[in-house]
């Protein structure tokens, strides 16, 4: 059954377009007709395609949202919204944090955590034997540590990972080299955040907090108070103020690069 579905036989998606500004149009996942559906989905590709798994036991419906979050998860949903949605990466809930007060029904990210990329430092614990699955796939000129989104990756069974489930690249993985994973945790200014990264540039200041590490795989989520934190190795955990954010995919990448970089050189005009 799960193999044959696919995303055109979901719910249209709630969100509504945003007028003028090229902002990704996405909603946080609730309980609606859409949300529903992909949750069922989801409910039947953990129980037909991978065995109960129970790294995959994220999600639950309460108080007219979804709550809980973790990597195998949501690499799991963005498998089944995809093509015409995605699970939202780094620079998308960064450009929904700059367009506030600039639009009406942007989605409500603040408070709780949304799972968006991995960290990777190295292939030492924590999490050695998922960090060597995902180096294998990087480009071998890529240097480390690296980023690598959950939106666009492949969850696949795995008998000999400690969770029974590995990662697999796509033709939609993105991966970059990010040296400010090597940095210690600090506060960082809004706009040293590069707008195609979703990550800071440099450390300093005042304001929002990133939390760092130094070995092995970890997640990387926008948490609480908009900090970025890239330190919770814990892959299966998933707590109640979790949230995933589904992105509308049909908005065209390059006018999103577009905002994107005018905002990131609206933002160093204003540190002079």
């Amino acid at each position: 059954m799960s193999e044959t579905r696919t995303p055109a036989e979901l719910p249209p998606f709630p969100g509504k377009p945003i007028r003028d500004l090229p902002i990704p149009n996405g909603l946080v996942w609730k309980d609606d007709e859409f949300g529903n559906a992909v949750l069922t989905e989801y409910n039947d590709r953990v129980r037909l395609d991978f065995d109960e798994n129970p790294f995959l036991k994220a999600f639950k419906m309460a108080g007219g949202v979804v709550h809980g979050s973790n990597p195998f998860g949501v690499v799991l949903l963005d498998m089944i919204v995809r093509p015409h949605l995605r699970v939202a990466t780094l620079p998308d809930l960064q450009v929904i944090l700059d367009a506030r007060g600039k639009a009406a029904d942007l989605p409500q990210i603040r408070g709780g955590y949304k799972d968006a990329a991995f960290a990777l430092r190295s292939v030492k614990e924590p999490n050695s034997y998922l960090a060597e699955r995902l180096g294998e796939q990087l480009d071998t000129k890529m240097p480390w540590p690296a980023v690598i989104y959950l939106s666009g990756l492949q969850l696949v069974k795995d008998s000999e990972s400690p969770c029974g489930l590995t990662f697999k690249f796509t033709f939609y993985t993105h991966a970059f080299h990010a040296p400010i994973l090597s940095e210690s945790s600090d506060h960082f200014y809004n706009a040293k955040v590069d707008r195609t990264t979703g990550l800071p540039t440099e450390l300093g200041g005042t304001g929002r907090y990133f939390y760092s590490t130094e070995e092995g795989l970890s997640r990387i989520y926008l948490g609480r108070g908009s900090s970025i934190d890239t330190i919770w190795d814990e892959l299966s955990n998933s707590q109640a103020d979790g949230r995933v954010v589904f992105v509308d995919n049909s908005l065209p990448p390059e006018r999103v690069a577009e905002y994107l970089k005018r905002l990131d050189h609206a933002g160093r005009l204003l540190q002079y």
